[in-house]
């Protein structure tokens, strides 16, 4: 039998009004349904896709010899990436019955604002998820924001014209010490990131990773999706509790009525769910971030260790570097390009000094740029 909008259950109580938001969510998680989104990279040519896995087999290869030299130590390998939001659950989409005339759904003031959760991750047996840091949407980028004390613990934020990361907040985030901060035992850090260009070069921040006693290794340039600890799986163990808190906040707004309705000076207003401000997102970055460190896998391995493990940044369990250890993709490329993973290939783009075994230069691909950064919107 058919159900409508007037349909009734066995005690007669429609159907409708048995569906709440707090029910649909309850739903979607017990029946693991979820939003979709494009993630990763577009599709490019077969030989495109060959060179980009030939440098990624090198850099795993550089990787491998670095830890059995002794020029790489797990527990000063750290992974910095970012990732945006769109504070907005309207897809233009939402549920309803056929014949329906009439859909309603809640919308929040300024849903559609972007921001930035910079995550820096660590490797080694105390490896974890560090306080991020949000980059809100300002024009001016202004810091601090009127009204926005940055004193919320776990989390601390700056600002720029589109709430992305550009080299302007970069350098702000390599000063910033509630965010990022040099090793506790004075050891040299080494910080692997992309190739966005919002990222300055070594020698434009010469004087802050001075400071942090740090350096920069970039990954190969469009390989994040393949090879960066962070994107492999962190970040989506983070957006997954942001959505899913983020989505209670929404329905706590709803049962409690806080609708903007004053007017503006036109006499017009929005009637839409009042913005809880960036003070509640500052908190709620806090709060993912917690959450996810303290989740473990079936080892009893925190995320951000196995994803630096998976990606090669830190060594396994055992305290060895091996293929093994690797994604299963990452192992097929191994395999599929070992002269490169052995370092003897003539056509590298990376480039390994043979009595150190670490990681030297930038490539000059800067087409990591922040229109593909991975974006969620919640």
């Amino acid at each position: 039998m058919p159900f409508g909008a007037t349909s009734v259950d066995k005690q007669g109580v429609p159907l409708m009004a048995k569906i709440t938001a707090r029910w649909i969510q309850v739903f979607m998680e017990k029946h693991q349904i979820v939003l979709r989104a494009h993630t990763g990279k577009r599709q490019v040519s077969d030989e495109k896709q060959a060179q980009i896995e030939q440098e990624v087999a090198c850099h795993l290869g550089e990787l491998k010899r670095g830890f059995e030299a002794g020029t790489l130590d797990e527990n000063t390998m750290e992974n910095i990436d970012e990732t945006h939001f769109v504070i907005d659950f309207d897809n233009g989409k939402t549920l309803g019955f056929s014949g329906e005339k009439k859909i309603k759904y809640a919308d929040v003031v300024s849903g559609g604002e972007g921001m930035t959760m910079v995550v820096r991750i660590s490797g080694g047996p105390s490896g974890y998820i560090h306080p991020p840091m949000m980059i809100f949407t300002n024009q001016q980028g202004s810091y601090p924001i009127r009204g926005v004390a940055d004193n919320v613990e776990g989390a601390c934020y700056r600002t720029g014209p589109k709430g992305w990361m550009d080299r302007r907040v970069f350098r702000q985030y390599l000063t910033e010490r509630r965010a990022m901060a040099a090793d506790p035992r004075g050891r040299k850090k080494v910080i692997f990131l992309d190739n966005c260009s919002g990222h300055l070069d070594e020698d434009e921040c010469r004087n802050e990773l001075h400071q942090l006693k740090a350096q920069l290794r970039y990954l190969p340039a469009n390989a994040t999706d393949l090879c960066q600890p962070a994107d492999s799986f962190v970040i989506a163990k983070i957006k997954d509790v942001w959505a899913r808190r983020w989505n209670e906040k929404k329905i706590e707004l709803v049962e409690n009525s806080s609708w903007q309705n004053k007017q503006r000076k036109d006499g017009s207003w929005s009637g839409k769910l009042r913005n809880p401000g960036k003070r509640f997102f500052l908190e709620l970055a806090a709060a993912a971030v917690k959450e996810v460190n303290q989740k473990r896998d079936s080892n009893g391995i925190n995320y951000a260790r196995k994803a630096m493990i998976r990606c090669g940044l830190s060594l396994g369990i055992d305290g060895s570097w091996s293929t093994e250890q690797l994604f299963p993709h990452l192992q097929e490329i191994v395999k599929k390009y070992p002269l490169h993973f052995a370092g003897k290939s003539e056509n590298r783009d990376l480039k390994e000094s043979p009595s150190s075994g670490e990681i030297s230069g930038r490539t000059l691909d800067q087409s990591d740029d922040n229109e593909v950064v991975d974006e969620a919107i919640v």
